[in-house]
């Protein structure tokens, strides 16, 4: 039986152009769209590189290419795009008649998918998700508020401050990760490497910590100013904090990672009970 290969010469097989990754890289912002149980994020993965598929294969042969990556594939969504480069190469190599086996195809598939996620999870959903929330947070507390009859803008601009800083870190991944992952798809481990996402996070850690500290200072200023009306000075001002401070903790104990929750408890917990009755 013919192979792929066989239904037209190598020399005529195109190769892939920029505008090709491109359109592999804007399908993969909506990897997760089709999400399922059974095969995880296999069909938005086969969607995301169809336009690969589309310039190499013909009808016929697209068909079964693209039957073969609606299987099982789960990954860190922000890093996919580095799987889906390093498929389209080896595709490109599989259509102009290379010895590149479907079985090659989906082992490299899955032995880059298990270390991003494992990489990508602690990244992006346990250290730069809970900072971008503590961002919004801070937010609240260093953008001016509106006059008495004003419109308080901070409930638009401090969402917005949590997509930009979120985005600024992720979206280069997304919007790089096809190309990078085409052009070094031969050297899978070094690719993975290459990201250093293990010093990404404990930048970003740091960052964190920081983000931390400067929300106990607006916290205890906040305190500070709304406590003046309330009998007992010092002693309630560090009443407050305390309660705050053991609502913060109670919250992380029972709900670890939650940081941005326990911030916001602490917070607002503060702020009630400095309301001068």
């Amino acid at each position: 039986m013919s192979g792929p290969q066989e239904v037209m010469r190598p020399a005529e097989r195109p190769s892939l152009r920029a505008v090709d990754l491109a359109r592999v890289a804007s399908r993969a912002l909506y990897l997760q769209a089709s999400f399922t149980t059974e095969r995880m994020q296999g069909p938005g993965f086969a969607f995301s590189i169809l336009p690969a598929l589309r310039r190499l294969f013909g009808p016929g042969t697209r068909i079964a290419a693209l039957r073969r990556h609606l299987g099982f594939f789960n990954t860190h969504p922000v890093l996919a795009g580095l799987v889906l480069g390093a498929v389209a190469r080896l595709e490109e190599r599989r259509a102009r008649g290379e010895d590149v086996t479907e079985e090659r195809v989906e082992a490299v598939k899955h032995a880059l998918a298990s270390p991003l996620a494992a990489l990508g999870d602690p990244l992006f959903w346990v250290t730069l998700r809970p900072l971008a929330g503590l961002l919004g947070v801070v937010a609240v507390g260093v953008i001016p508020g509106p006059d008495a009859l004003g419109t308080d803008w901070r409930v638009l601009l401090c969402p917005l401050v949590v997509l930009l800083a979120y985005n600024a870190v992720a979206l280069p991944f997304r919007v790089t990760g096809v190309a990078r992952g085409y052009a070094r798809a031969e050297e899978p481990l070094e690719l993975v490497r290459s990201l250093r996402l293990r010093e990404w996070r404990a930048t970003l850690e740091r960052i964190g910590a920081f983000v931390c500290g400067a929300l106990v200072v607006l916290t205890v200023i906040g305190v500070r100013e709304s406590i003046g009306r309330v009998s007992g000075g010092g002693v309630a001002h560090l009443l407050l904090l305390l309660l705050g401070a053991a609502a913060a903790s109670a919250v992380l104990a029972r709900f670890p990672g939650r940081l941005v929750e326990a911030a916001l408890v602490a917070l607002l917990l503060t702020a009630l009970l400095a309301i001068p009755l």
